[in-house]
């Protein structure tokens, strides 16, 4: 079990990416979004240096808490409920602090994250506590609170991540952000429908085998493969096409560091591969494919309609024990280039410098990354990011073996991410192909 954690760890610091996310744009926004009240445990020490540099920004709301005799309250951007560990957790934690704090606890809008946290931020009234991903943290470093000195006051609360971890939420020598679970892009498969079919899965796949074994499935009147469009997930095909790309040219460093550009060999090779797979008719449900929502293409996985769909890793085993009428394999991704892989990384919280309650934040962030609120994201199925849980679920051990081959993305833009989820998939099949997609992408990754 011990190595399995430890092979986790690993495997948790190859990643500089993911899946992202959103923020609180306003007081209304935040009112008709999920409101809980709740509160704090016994406060963790923090240094006195971390605790100075907060107290003029909490101060204003310690007065008024004080004055009135209302406790704080903590509005906390950080409720998945994509996942069914979402809101056991963020009830946990309102239980939890409910001594001290009120828990605004907010669901994460996934596909229009910055926007949102920009706004909130710009509005002199955010959230006290965001969701976002380690490898985009740069977008958003200048306006976090830098976590350090309260991480080395506390050598408990710094224990709960490895130092891998610790370095993927560093920019500049500054931890502005800690990890709340890992995640990386897995595909699921109907066993039993594929084997009628004769097709064997093996442990890696090019993309040509993986082309020729989606004819076959075609041929029997099915779709192969389906892509959401929304969760963020709209342009994994090509990301992971571009991760085996640069990996069989031997670019991938130079890649996450952003000097293969969009415009590139490997890029325009890796939306050629995208581009196929719906030119061919492979993904569900044919016209419409660049439009499917993730509800919509579980269903048809689920309904045996689809015998092939890709999943975050975190929601893998709650997928897979969905099906009910058969058993559901884990598939490997296909390869673009010679060399196999799959984009990955951490689901992050980070507090903003203008939060009106910077050390309650801190004190919040202790409670809902500890082992009892993590344990609950691991007894799901879900991946944890405090070592000191473990994983003990056989199936999610699989899907963790599957992160081996996962690569390093660049800190994408702002704008990139936003082209790459809204828009990149229909202008790819439906609105110019793959020159235009390269000079937006490029264009996007300009304006930064």
């Amino acid at each position: 079990m011990k190595n399995w954690k430890k092979l986790t760890v690993l495997l948790l610091a190859a990643a500089m990416l993911l899946l992202t996310f959103a923020g609180c744009a306003s007081k209304a926004a935040t009112s008709a979004a999920s409101s809980q009240t709740a509160a704090s445990a016994p406060a963790a020490s923090a240094s006195t240096a971390a605790s100075a540099s907060a107290s003029a920004s909490a101060s204003a709301s310690a007065s008024a808490s004080t004055a009135t005799g209302d406790k704080p309250t903590i509005k906390f951007y950080g409720k998945c409920i994509e996942y069914t560990s979402g809101p056991m957790m963020t009830d946990a934690l309102t239980k939890a602090v409910a001594d001290k704090y009120n828990i605004d606890a907010i669901q994460i809008d996934w596909s229009n994250m910055d926007t949102v946290i920009r706004t909130g931020i710009a509005s002199n009234d955010p959230c006290d506590i965001y969701n976002y991903p380690a490898s985009s943290m740069a977008n958003f470093a200048d306006m976090a609170v830098d976590l350090t000195p309260y991480l080395d006051a506390d050598p408990e609360f710094k224990a709960y991540f490895s130092q891998a971890e610790l370095d993927a939420c560093t920019v500049d020598g500054k931890i502005v952000c800690l990890p709340w679970e890992s995640n990386f892009t897995v595909i699921l498969g109907n066993k039993e429908a594929l084997d009628k079919l004769g097709i064997t899965i093996p442990e890696s796949w090019t993309m040509d085998e993986f082309n020729a074994a989606c004819e076959k499935i075609k041929a029997a009147g099915l779709f192969p493969f389906t892509n959401a469009t929304d969760l963020n997930r709209a342009a994994w095909i090509y990301r992971n096409a571009m991760l085996s790309e640069v990996a069989t040219s031997g670019k991938a460093a130079d890649y996450a560091a952003g000097k293969v550009g969009f415009d590139s060999d490997e890029s325009k090779q890796a939306l050629e591969a995208t581009k196929a797979l719906y030119d061919n008719g492979y993904m569900y449900p044919g016209e419409g494919a660049v439009t499917v929502k993730n509800d919509e293409a579980k269903a048809a996985f689920y309904q045996g309609k689809v015998l092939m769909m890709p999943e975050i890793a975190a929601g893998a085993k709650q997928t897979a024990d969905g099906a009910t009428d058969f058993t559901t394999e884990l598939i490997p991704w296909p390869s673009a280039g010679d060399k196999g892989a799959i984009n990955g990384g951490m689901n992050c919280l980070f507090i903003p410098k203008n939060s009106k309650n910077i050390d309650a934040a801190v004190d919040v962030l202790k409670t809902y990354l500890g082992a009892d609120i993590q344990k609950i994201h691991a007894s799901e199925g879900y991946i944890p990011a405090n070592v000191g849980v473990e994983v003990s679920d056989p199936f999610v051990k699989d899907v963790l073996a599957q992160a081996s081959t996962m690569g390093i993305e660049p800190p994408f833009s702002s704008a990139t991410f936003d082209y790459m989820n809204n828009n990149l998939t229909a202008d790819l099949v439906l609105n110019g192909g793959v020159d235009t997609v390269v000079q937006n992408l490029t264009s996007a990754a300009s304006a930064g």
